[in-house]
């Protein structure tokens, strides 16, 4: 969001303090105006590296790590509670009630190479490039962080009638930092999906007469879904930020599947898509697909 880089720009003097401070060859004089110490400017690899993590992981500027590479890893979990069925309530309206929600995250670092104009005095940085900032060890072209909540919340129900339900919030987040424009592209997407299922017991149909008789389970499911993403690029140095493209997604999914023997099944199905760009050289868009598939199986 705007707020966290309003953060991360706030935060780059206080990891250049830091930096400066660790750094025995810093000549204690400013670069300019806004208080950056010489050799961590505001647009320093370094400066911008740590308080990108600061900002974007929700650590404070004073102590978040000042190593292009953790030790420990940003964790994941998923949760899953049943304790519902417990109640009297549930046990008598419903088969089973899960209640569900996960969380996934990656740092990557997508290429470096050892700076070859990099040199150490006093185990520090000693050299400063065209800019005025200390040339790092490591030359870094990009990083990113990736969080996903899948599903931040989530509910699946089974009814003693045997109909299935389930609703999902989730939440996506990619932010990617370059440091060849010094810029972040952010995109962030937020989904809500319903679903509806329904399985009719040993259902029998004919094709025409004699051995065209089947008896099978029918299987009909209904999803909805509305999404909305968007891909917002925040420019460092202009301090300007500009969606550059985004949707706003609705979709209906509905299917009848049927299994007419080991080998053979059929599935009827109509699917509906409707997008709504966030730019203004995009188009409103659908997209209506309907049909009879059928599966044949070649394995045993």
């Amino acid at each position: 969001s705007s707020s966290v880089f309003d953060d991360f720009k706030n935060y780059r003097l206080i990891i250049a303090q830091r930096l400066a401070a660790a750094n025995p060859n810093y000549g204690n004089t400013i670069v300019d105006s806004t208080g950056f110490p010489t050799g961590y400017g505001p647009t320093s690899q370094e400066v911008l590296h740590y308080a990108f993590l600061a900002a974007y992981t929700g650590r404070s500027p004073g102590k978040v790590g000042l190593n292009p590479f953790p030790s420990i890893p940003i964790p994941n979990w998923r949760l899953t509670y049943k304790g519902l069925m417990a109640l009297e309530f549930f046990k008598d309206n419903f088969k089973d009630v899960t209640i569900s929600h996960g969380y996934r995250s990656s740092y990557n670092v997508s290429s470096y190479a050892t700076n070859v104009l990099y040199k150490e005095v006093n185990d520090a940085a000693s050299v400063l490039d065209d800019a005025n900032n200390y040339i790092p060890q490591y030359q870094m072209t990009q990083i990113s962080i990736s969080e996903q909540f899948v599903p931040l919340v989530g509910v699946d129900v089974t009814w003693k009638n045997s109909i299935l339900t389930r609703a999902e919030y989730r939440q996506t987040r990619n932010l990617a930092l370059s440091f060849s424009n010094n810029q972040i592209t952010e995109v962030s997407s937020k989904e809500f999906v319903i679903g509806l299922g329904y399985r009719i017991k040993d259902l029998q149909i004919s094709f025409g007469g004699g051995n065209g008789k089947y008896k099978s389970d029918l299987n009909l499911k209904v999803d909805f879904s509305i999404k909305d993403n968007k891909t917002i690029l925040r420019r460092i140095a202009e301090e300007l930020n500009q969606i550059s493209a985004g949707t706003n997604v609705i979709s209906l999914n509905t299917s009848a599947d049927y299994q007419l023997n080991q080998r053979l099944s059929i599935k009827f199905f109509f699917d509906k898509t409707i997008n709504k760009p966030h730019v203004s050289n995009q188009y409103n868009n659908s997209t209506t697909k309907g049909g009879i598939s059928l599966r044949f199986t070649l394995a045993q």
